[in-house]
């Protein structure tokens, strides 16, 4: 840059040459103005620098800004500066053993200048991309609306209504004695009289069931395996819910089994009605919506669409400046226990508004048409689901923590506090938490339901925690900051590369020890115009197939410095390329396969070619598109930036591998946009 300064002219601007035989010479110092972020025009035959952008630099390397006052050439000044730096250059290089050519250059400029400069950004780490964001309805495989078998006569979709085609259906069921009717029945209250049942007892030796557990044998089960007529139960369900034929929602679906210690199972009832408002069932029992976590400290109420009549009601009164609440613009401090429900209107099944409307309007139909008592909700647009009583609990954990919903974003994840987020055991890094309307919980949830094989109680609210206590909840939170900007000494530490350890800030632990309430006065460093401004959905999402993933990541790795090229490519190909393709290879050699008309599993096909059971077709469950589909790309990749010869031949075997499986393709099928 010095060198291409010795050639310019100073005249309230400073113009430097740049003509066509100037370019190679000059491209380092061109360079170097980007680097530096100095904005410039390039015409014709020269780069431009303004008169504000001119006096920064010739102040920051320690030339006399009065010198662009008058038409003058830079030579002598840079001639003069270029012999001080050699000099300091020179000197620092003897003093520091091995030093950072980096640090070298800081203190000669240092050096030429009349005021401290310092490092930018000091440190570049790097990082890769998490999960990708997500905020949707959770659904168990198959999408069942109840936890009711439907063994194989539910058919490949698990249907009550193919089950109803059979008449009748084999399972394990539990046992119930209706004493006023006189008869068996699976449910715990009678579908006929609605009278509660006394629980039986089977046992496997006697083949008998009675209301005693067998006390020869001491083998007993509270149910055994055996058929019930679906229609009965089916039609006993319509009637308790009063619909009519034509009401009955088309399709409800079960599961094929199920796999709790007793085999209890749902009310047919229930899961019309969650067919009715086309929502699906978890294993507990309750319906779920699974969203990533963000953390979020204060809020406009512009924000989060509510208004601020709304807002008082439910007792945000006044803003962090002890404010009346008045208008949308003012800030107010989240509460530990609210939480913004992900609503982007450009996602629709994303939207946790609608979805949790359909879940209030469902449990109130349960309670008028099932339990015969007053509707709770009613809820009839979306500001009313505000202040309304949720639960949110994170995968991996048996407690949920009592929350309540304030408002609604454009975004793809759950804005709560750090605190709700420290109480369901999560960090905010990447992780996703689920959210149920209380209501639904109370109703629905039972640990009959839950799985009986290892870890099946996991991920259920077996307990409630109502309150939020800083010093209960998951440590990470005793090092969050209250404060509303961080000192000085912050950042002069960083300079200097100390541990975060040696400055004293403000946190959670220190309000413990002093016996103050740490859950209020939680202050924010940043200020944002808005929190829905941001991207709402990632192009990882977005873009349909992998090649095209990939283009668009090693173009944005291309325009970034700080990235090595060569070293990403052999890092998506070494850790997810190469690995996803062996592993599918060897699950493809160890598949099952399927029958495509009743699901059967598997693991030999028949000498007859056919299913065994139905004579259905048989397809294969792991399939040559999941295997080649990184092929390609990968190929592609090791060619484009010429990678080493270990991974070209790892990439050709796994080809041959391949080929020699499926065999090679005589025709290809090319894009149109390929020829235009």
């Amino acid at each position: 840059l010095l060198n291409w300064l010795r050639s310019s002219k100073a005249d309230r601007k400073i113009i430097l040459p740049y003509n066509k035989s100037d370019q190679e010479k000059f491209k380092h110092g061109k360079r170097a103005l980007e680097l530096l972020g100095i904005e410039h025009d390039v015409t014709i035959e020269n780069v431009v620098i303004n008169f504000e952008n001119s006096k920064a630099l010739l102040a920051n390397i320690g030339v006399d800004v009065n010198f662009l006052s008058k038409e003058n050439t830079l030579k002598d000044e840079v001639s003069r500066l270029e012999s001080e730096a050699t000099k300091i250059l020179t000197l620092e290089s003897l003093n520091s053993s091995g030093g950072d050519d980096k640090n070298l250059i800081l203190s000669a400029v240092n050096s030429l200048s009349d005021f401290e400069i310092r490092d930018k950004a000091g440190d570049f780490i790097g990082a890769r991309m998490g999960r990708p964001e997500k905020a949707k309805l959770r659904r168990l495989k198959g999408s069942p609306n109840v936890l009711f078998p439907v063994g194989e006569e539910g058919g490949r979709l698990r249907s009550i209504q193919a089950a109803c085609e059979s008449g009748k259906i084999t399972g394990n069921f539990p046992v119930y004695f209706c004493v006023k009717c006189k008869k068996e029945t699976i449910y715990p209250v009678c579908e006929d009289c609605e009278s509660f049942c006394k629980k039986m007892f089977y046992c496997r030796e006697c083949g008998e069931a009675s209301v005693d557990a067998c006390k020869k044998h001491k083998t007993s089960t509270a149910y055994y395996n055996r058929s019930v007529d679906i229609n009965h139960y089916m039609e006993k369900a319509r009637e308790k819910l009063g619909f009519a034929n034509g009401e009955i929602p088309p399709l409800i679906k079960g599961v094929r089994g199920t796999s709790s210690e007793g085999h209890m199972i749902e009310h047919l009832s229930k899961g019309t009605l969650r067919a009715a408002f086309d929502l699906q069932v978890n294993k507990d029992g309750t319906i779920r919506f699974d969203a990533t976590e963000m953390p979020l400290v204060s809020f406009r109420p512009k924000e989060i669409f509510v208004r601020v009549e709304k807002l008082k009601e439910i007792g945000y009164d006044k803003d962090i400046f002890g404010k009346e609440l008045e208008n949308e613009n003012q800030i107010l401090e989240l509460k530990p226990h609210d939480i913004v429900l992900p609503s982007p209107p450009e996602h629709p099944e994303s939207r946790a508004d609608e979805i949790f409307m359909r879940i209030c309007h469902f449990v109130d139909d349960l309670l008028v048409r099932f339990y015969n008592l007053e509707p709770f909700y009613n809820v009839k647009k979306r500001e009313d689901l505000v202040g309304k009583i949720g639960v949110c609990i994170a995968p991996h954990n048996c407690a949920g923590v009592v929350c309540r919903i304030i408002g609604f974003s454009n975004t793809l994840g759950l804005f709560a506090s750090p605190y709700m987020h420290a109480a369901i055991r999560r960090d905010c890094d990447g992780d996703e938490a689920s959210i149920m309307l209380l209501g639904d919980v109370l109703l629905n949830f039972s640990r009959q339901f839950l799985p009986s094989h290892r870890g099946g109680t996991q991920d259920a609210p077996l307990v409630l925690n109502a309150r939020i206590n800083a010093g209960e909840v998951d440590d990470a939170i005793l090092d969050f900051e209250l404060v509303n900007e961080y000192p000085l000494e912050l950042y002069r530490l960083a300079e200097q590369r100390k541990h975060s350890s040696e400055i004293e800030i403000y946190d959670v632990r220190k309000a413990l020890k002093e016996g103050k309430n740490p859950l209020i006065n939680i202050g924010y460093t940043h200020n944002t115009s808005n929190i829905n401004n941001g991207v709402v959905c990632s192009n990882y999402k977005i873009l349909p197939t992998m090649q095209e993933k990939v283009k668009h990541q090693m173009e944005l790795v291309e325009k970034i410095r700080a990235a090595n090229t060569s070293d990403t490519a052999r890092l998506v190909i070494e850790r997810h390329f190469i690995k996803d393709m062996r592993g599918n290879l060897r699950k493809f050699s160890m598949q099952e396969f399927r029958c495509v008309v009743c699901n059967e599993i598997m693991r030999r096909t028949p000498l007859s070619g056919k299913c065994s059971r139905c004579s259905g077709k048989i397809i294969f469950t792991t399939h040559e598109g999941g295997i080649k589909k990184y092929l390609e790309p990968a190929l592609e990749l090791a060619k484009r930036y010429n990678l080493s010869p270990y991974i070209k031949q790892t990439l050709e075997l796994t080809k041959r591998h391949i080929d020699s499986i499926f065999g090679k393709e005589l025709e290809t099928q090319e894009e149109l946009e390929k020829w235009f």
